[in-house]
C-alpha cells in the first residue's frame, strides 16, 4: 500500500505514514483534500535540555532552530570524524515549530515528530492538480506534495547538516525567490508559487532551469542552505543592475528581472575575458549571494588527491584522504 499524502510505500495494514505522518484510511472532503482526525487530545510538556551542546541559534515567529555543537551519539570508530566535523561547523541542526491554532506547510517527509492537537492534510485538490504538482516538482527539485499541519502543538523536523535560514517574504520586494531545493517549511498563510525566467536563454545559458520556487506573504519561511548565513552577502538594488558570474545567488526579490547576458556586446570579446555570460538581476530588490559555494570542498578534495598533485606533498595527499573519509561519513 502507499501513503495517500506523499506516495511513500508502506507495509500492508499500516495506520500512519512513516514519512509524513499522515493517518491512513481517513476520509476525503468534497474538495478532494485528504483530512485526518485529530491524532492527540490533551495537554503535554516537552523537556528541552539546553546547555553547552544544544542551544537555540535563531528564532523567528513560531520557529526556532536548535544546533548541536557536538555529535555526542557517536562511537569509537567515528569519533575522530565527528570531532573535526563539529570544529568546522558541520553540525546537526533541527527546526521546532510551535503551532497555536494556526498552520505550517512542510516539505514532504520533513516531519520527525508532532505532539498535540495537530491534523494533517495534503494540498492535492484533484488528480489533475496532483499531476501538475508532479510536473512542478521535476523542474524545481522539490516534492510534489507539501502537507499542511494545522492545530496547536509542537512540530519537530528531521535533523539536517545544512544551515537553516529564517526569512519573512514580506520583507522582500514581491516576495522571495529561492534556489532549487532550498524550501523546507513555511507558515500556512504564505503562498507557494513558481516564477519562470524572463527569457529562455536564462535557463539554457545560466544553468538555473526554467522555474524557481517563489514565496509570497507575511509569515515565516524556513530555508535550507549549503552556505551559512554569516557567509552570505545581502545586496540591495534600487533601480540598478547586478551581474553575478555562476550560480552564486541563492535567493532574490520576486520583483527583480532575471536574465543571462554577455559581459559585453561582442560574444567573442565576452569569451576572451574568460567570463562569457553572467546572470543579470535588474530592478529594485535584494539578492542573497554566496561568495563561497559548497563546490569548494569537492575541488579541494580533487586537488589534494589527484594524480597531478605534487608527489612529494604527503600532507596534501593525507588531507585529501581525510576529507574523502569525512564526506563518506556524513553521506552515510
Amino acid at each position: 500500500m502507499f501513503c495517500t499524502n506523499c506516495g511513500q510505500k508502506l507495509p500492508d495494514g499500516a495506520r500512519f505514514c512513516t514519512s509524513c505522518g499522515t493517518q491512513l484510511g481517513s476520509t476525503t472532503s468534497n474538495t478532494g483534500q485528504v483530512e485526518n482526525d485529530t491524532m492527540y487530545n490533551g495537554s503535554f510538556t516537552v523537556k528541552q535540555e539546553e546547555g553547552t551542546n544544544r542551544c537555540c541559534v535563531s528564532e523567528l515567529g513560531a520557529v526556532k532552530v536548535y544546533e548541536y555543537k557536538k555529535d555526542l551519539s557517536t562511537n569509537p570508530l567515528s569519533a575522530m570524524f565527528a570531532y573535526y566535523a563539529s570544529e568546522m561547523n558541520i553540525r546537526k541542526r533541527q527546526v521546532w515549530i510551535e503551532l497555536k491554532d494556526d498552520s505550517y506547510r512542510l516539505q514532504a517527509g520533513a516531519m520527525q515528530m508532532m505532539i498535540g492537537n495537530i491534523s494533517v492534510k495534503s494540498d492535492v485538490k484533484s488528480a489533475g492538480d496532483f499531476l501538475g504538482k508532479m510536473v512542478k516538482s521535476v523542474v524545481n527539485n522539490e516534492s510534489a506534495v507539501k502537507p499542511l499541519y494545522s492545530g496547536s502543538g509542537t512540530l519537530i523536523l528531521e535533523p539536517t547538516y545544512k544551515h537553516i535560514i529564517l526569512v519573512n517574504p514580506k520583507d522582500w520586494d514581491g516576495g522571495i525567490v529561492v534556489e532549487d531545493g532550498m524550501y523546507l517549511a513555511s507558515s500556512g498563510d504564505i503562498n507557494i508559487d513558481m516564477q519562470s525566467r524572463a527569457n529562455f536563454s536564462s535557463a539554457i545559458l545560466g544553468g538555473e532551469g526554467l522555474f524557481n520556487t517563489k514565496l509570497v506573504g507575511d509569515g515565516v519561511a524556513v530555508l535550507e542552505s549549503s552556505v551559512p548565513y554569516d557567509e552570505l552577502m545581502e545586496i540591495t538594488l534600487e533601480n540598478s543592475t547586478a551581474r553575478i558570474d555562476g550560480p552564486y545567488a541563492v535567493a532574490w526579490s520576486g520583483n527583480l528581472d532575471f536574465a543571462v547576458e554577455k559581459v559585453n556586446k561582442s560574444f567573442i570579446s565576452s569569451m576572451a575575458t574568460g567570463e562569457g555570460v553572467v546572470n543579470v538581476y535588474r530592478g529594485t530588490g535584494k539578492i542573497l549571494v554566496a561568495p563561497i559555494d559548497d563546490l569548494g570542498e569537492q575541488k579541494a578534495i580533487d586537488n589534494t588527491s589527484s594524480s597531478n598533485a605534487n608527489p612529494n606533498s604527503q600532507a596534501a595527499s593525507k588531507a585529501g584522504s581525510a576529507l574523502k573519509l569525512i564526506n563518506n561519513f556524513l553521506d552515510d
